[in-house]
C-alpha cells in the first residue's frame, strides 16, 4: 500500500523567487552554516517573527553535490532506522553529499540522536533546532526551512528530502542523481508503507491502498492511449518521504509551497504547471511508517485511521471518475492541436471518492482497457 494522500483540496502558497534570492546565502564557494547565518534566514519570510532559533549543531562540508533535507519532530524512537538507511544510500555513491535536519518543537532527544549518528557515520550534517509559532508548527514549514538551507548549500546541486519515520531504499540517492542527469527536474516515488506495521492494521487498509494503486495505473494507461502517448505520464503519487529536485528548479519556483498538509503534492503540481520535467518512480524501496497517529491534522496518519475504522473510507482526492479522465484527455488533444503545446495544465482535483466508488470505477477502467486491447479481459 502507498502512503495515502489527504482526501481534500490543496491550496498552494509559495514565496516569490525574488524573495528567496534576497534571503541570506548559505551556498557558493563557502558554506556559511553558523548560527548567525541561520538566524538571518529564519528572520525572512515565511519564518519571520514566527520562528525561534534554539541551536545549531554540526556543519556542511564544502564540495557537496547534493543535500538530504529532513524535517524532524519528536522521532527519537524511529530515527535510528531512518539514519541507518540514509547512511547506506549516501555511501553507495561516490558523489559527495551531506544532510540538513530541522528539528522543530521536539520534546525528546531527536537532535542528540542525529548528532551522534553524524559523528559515528562521519557524514557531514547540520542539525537546526527551532521553535515555531502555532500558525506554522507543521511539517511543511520544517521541510521548507530544511530545503531552503540545503538549496543555498548546493545552489547548483540536487536536493533530496525524506521523513524522519521513513527508511529510503539503498539506491535512493543513486537513482535520484541518475534521473537528474537524464534531464529530470523533480523525481518522486510511489512510497509504500512499512510491511510489518501495515500487517498489524485491519485488512481494509491494505485493500484500499491496493485499489488506489491499481486504479492509478489503469488511469495512466488509458490516459496515454487516449492522448496517443503525446501527453506523457498521468499517474504520479508524490510523497515527501521520497523526493529529489534540482536546486535551480527549487529556487526558480520560489521554494516549497506551504499548505497545512500536502506540500509534496503541491510541489509536484507546481513543477508540472511550470513545464519542468517530472519522473515518477513506481517503487524505489522507500518504506514509511503506517502509524495511525498523525503528526499533522489531515496527514497520512489520519487517512490511515479513517481507512482502519470507516466502513467506506475516502480515497486519494486526485483520483477521478474514468469518464472525467476521458473528457480531460479529449480537451488536452483539442488544446494541443490548437496551440502545438506538448504540455498544458489539466484539472487535478475532484471531490474525493469513497472506497466503494473506487471499486466501481476500477471495474469500469478494466473493462475499457480490455476493450482497447491494453490488458487481458478481466
Amino acid at each position: 500500500m502507498t502512503e495515502p494522500a489527504k482526501a481534500g483540496r490543496v491550496h498552494v502558497r509559495s514565496a516569490p523567487a525574488a524573495e528567496l534570492a534576497r534571503s541570506p546565502a548559505l551556498g557558493g564557494d563557502a558554506l556559511h552554516t553558523d548560527a548567525g547565518a541561520i538566524a538571518a534566514l529564519v528572520a525572512c519570510p515565511p519564518f519571520a517573527a514566527k520562528t525561534k532559533l534554539l541551536a545549531c549543531r554540526g556543519s556542511l562540508e564544502r564540495g557537496c553535490r547534493y543535500v538530504v533535507a529532513i524535517p524532524v519532530r519528536s522521532e527519537e524512537r524511529r530515527l535510528p532506522a531512518t539514519l541507518d538507511a540514509l547512511a547506506v544510500t549516501m555511501r553507495a555513491v561516490r558523489t559527495p553529499g551531506c544532510a540538513v535536519f530541522v528539528v522543530n518543537d521536539t520534546d525528546d532527544r531527536s537532535a542528540d540522536v542525529i548528532a551522534q549518528w553524524s559523528r559515528r557515520s562521519r557524514i557531514s550534517a547540520l542539525v537546526v533546532e527551532v521553535a515555531f509559532s502555532a500558525s506554522i508548527r507543521n511539517a511543511p514549514h520544517a521541510r521548507r526551512l530544511a530545503l531552503d538551507i540545503a538549496a543555498r548549500a548546493v545552489p547548483h546541486g540536487i536536493l533530496f528530502t525524506t521523513d524522519a519515520d521513513t527508511t529510503v531504499g539503498e539506491a535512493w540517492v543513486e537513482r535520484g542523481i541518475q534521473s537528474v542527469a537524464a534531464g529530470s527536474d523533480l523525481v518522486c516515488e510511489d512510497v509504500q508503507l512499512d510491511e510489518q506495521e501495515l500487517s498489524a492494521l485491519p485488512r481494509q487498509v491494505r485493500e484500499v491502498g491496493a485499489a488506489e494503486r491499481a486504479y492509478f495505473d489503469l488511469c495512466d494507461l488509458l490516459w496515454r492511449y487516449w492522448t496517443f502517448g503525446r501527453a506523457g505520464q498521468l499517474a504520479a503519487r508524490p510523497s515527501g518521504a521520497s523526493l529529489a529536485i534540482t536546486a535551480s528548479a527549487y529556487l526558480s519556483l520560489g521554494g516549497l509551497p506551504l499548505p497545512a498538509v500536502g506540500e509534496d503534492r503541491a510541489l509536484h503540481d507546481l513543477v508540472v504547471r511550470s513545464g519542468l520535467v517530472v519522473e515518477a518512480l513506481k517503487n524505489g524501496g522507500t518504506r514509511t511508517s503506517a502509524r495511525l497517529t498523525s503528526r499533522a491534522a489531515g496527514g497520512c496518519g489520519d487517512a490511515l485511521a479513517d481507512r482502519a475504522a470507516s466502513e467506506d473510507p475516502f480515497c486519494d482526492s486526485h483520483l477521478k471518475p474514468v469518464s472525467l479522465l476521458y473528457d480531460e484527455a479529449t480537451l488536452w488533444l483539442e488544446l494541443d492541436s490548437a496551440t502545438g503545446r506538448r504540455r498544458c495544465p489539466m484539472p487535478k482535483d475532484y471531490d474525493p471518492m469513497r472506497f466503494s466508488t473506487i471499486k466501481q470505477e476500477l471495474a469500469s477502467a478494466r473493462r475499457m482497457a480490455a476493450a482497447y486491447g491494453l490488458i487481458d479481459a478481466p
